[in-house]
């Protein structure tokens, strides 16, 4: 599959090392890669695996990486590492979500409620703009429904704070999966099954 390593941390050390851990394809000194949302293009200079230099590393191993001319504020934890063509970068999602808790002043989720969106290693401000639709456990549908509460389900469209690089569930798992977070509690738990449509 395609290279795509989220960013955990990144430090200097003769240059940058990005940290991250290898989620798909495979990464090896001398390939060119773009570091998604910014779009940059850099060279690998240097993979380690276990603090080792190594000729390549594959999915599931945690790596650091050295990338050629990239400054420390170049990459940031949330951003990926990605081969051609690189995961989208996207500003707003369609999701279904499954609401676990709620605040104690919060009873409902209503569009305008606002929440922190943790998806890879990327931790982004995001506001509920629009609820489509909510099922509830005997399994009812509600069109257009003003509100969800504990224990339903929701197609519901997100407003994030910045782009984040994403996918949708379906195209890449580990891409497309999210908490939303606020007040030391995860309130939801969700895939992304839309994204808007590609602008060049």
């Amino acid at each position: 599959g395609p290279l795509r390593i989220p960013v955990l941390d990144r430090y200097a050390d003769r240059g940058t090392i990005s940290m991250g851990k290898v989620e798909s394809g495979t990464i090896r000194p001398g390939m060119k890669v773009t570091v998604m949302p910014t779009r940059a293009v850099y060279k690998v200079d240097e993979v380690y695996a276990n603090e080792d230099l190594v000729a390549g590393a594959r999915p599931g191993e945690n790596v650091l990486i050295k990338l050629n001319g990239a400054r420390i504020d170049d990459i940031r934890r949330g951003f990926v590492i990605c081969s051609n063509p690189p995961c989208r970068a996207v500003d707003k999602i369609i999701c279904q979500i499954a609401i676990v808790d709620m605040p104690d002043n919060t009873k409902v989720m209503t569009a305008g409620f606002q929440c922190m969106f943790h998806a890879h290693t990327a931790e982004e401000e995001c506001t509920v703009s629009k609820i489509f639709e909510t099922t509830n456990s005997k399994k009812q549908v509600i069109k257009g429904a003003r509100f969800a509460s504990v224990g339903m389900q929701a197609i519901v469209m997100l407003d994030l704070g910045q782009t984040v690089p994403l996918e949708t569930f379906s195209d890449m798992p580990f891409m497309g999966r999210f908490t939303l977070r606020t007040e030391g509690r995860s309130v939801a738990i969700g895939k992304i099954t839309k994204l808007p449509p590609k602008r060049d």
